[in-house]
């Protein structure tokens, strides 16, 4: 099921110093992410192009305009209970399904207040918006057969379930849209409680891989190694020292290959995030 393209002459334009000013921002939203999970013990890692930019570039890669990180589902609730009580909640909103009536993911965020990330297709949907950090929660899954295809089908419907109204207009197939239109019908507590189910699935079982359920990459039907996730180690990015998987070798390869070192061709060095509005509120000049 695809989208349309958004239209590129409508993208947001970067002006002179946005970018660095966008990361600057998400570099800050890390350390206080950091700051919580050091005071409480909470294991996480830099994941997906932030870990890359940490091993290639020892921060940013220059064009990129988010921040992923990555942790156990146990850790994740951890953490959620203590951003109650420890994060700074005048800059800051901790977003998933449990604190944001409207949020359709099924993995979590972190939120800066007082301002805007506005994304192509996403107009109906009335979750709160604001320039954000990814939080990925990861959880066990099958190693492979019958099993593993059909916990990871179940992610599937999940996340299509969530994506549904977006689906419903946009989807350039007519059967998918209706389909979507179908699904659009279900209400947000059931796929809620289709994910709390995926969650803890595999609670107490040390299982080879695991995954998060509310993200797509083909490498997530894979399944990452856990070990991945238990066995870390620091790397600088942007002149701090963040955790990542020991064997971050291994793991970037999955992601990107083997030559993941080799920056993609100029005409593909752009931000990936499709924004037509970003709106930095009383951050702009702080």
């Amino acid at each position: 099921m695809m989208l349309t393209n958004a239209c590129e002459q409508n993208k947001y334009q970067y002006r002179p110093g946005e970018l660095a000013r966008l990361q600057q921002i998400e570099l800050e939203m890390l350390i206080e992410v950091d700051r919580i999970c050091k005071k409480h013990n909470i294991a996480y890692e830099l994941d997906g192009g932030t870990l890359l930019g940490a091993i290639r570039h020892k921060g940013f890669i220059p064009w990129d305009d988010d921040i992923d990180i990555r942790m156990m589902q146990t850790e994740y609730e951890r953490f959620r209970k203590a951003c109650g009580a420890d994060l700074d909640h005048e800059r800051f909103f901790l977003q998933d399904y449990t604190t944001d009536p409207n949020y359709r993911w099924g993995y979590g965020k972190l939120l800066l207040k007082n301002t805007r990330f506005e994304r192509y297709h996403q107009e109906m949907l009335t979750m709160r918006r604001g320039i954000f950090l990814d939080i990925f929660n990861c959880v066990g899954m099958p190693e492979q057969g019958i099993k593993k295809r059909w916990f990871n089908f179940r992610c599937f419907l999940l996340r299509k379930a969530g994506y549904a109204p977006i689906g419903a207009k946009y989807d350039k197939n007519v059967l998918y849209r209706f389909l979507y239109r179908v699904m659009r019908l279900i209400p947000l507590e059931k796929i809620r409680a289709g994910f709390e189910k995926i969650n803890h699935e595999f609670d107490g079982k040390d299982t080879k891989y695991v995954r998060t359920p509310g993200w797509y990459y083909r490498q997530e039907d894979q399944g990452y190694l856990r070990r991945w996730m238990n066995e870390r180690t620091g790397v600088t990015f942007e002149g701090h020292v963040f955790p990542a998987p020991r064997d971050y070798d291994g793991y970037l390869k999955q992601l990107y290959g083997d030559d993941y070192m080799t920056p993609p061709p100029v005409e593909k060095q752009v931000p990936e995030n499709d924004a037509y509005l970003i709106d930095f509120g009383r951050e702009q000049n702080e």
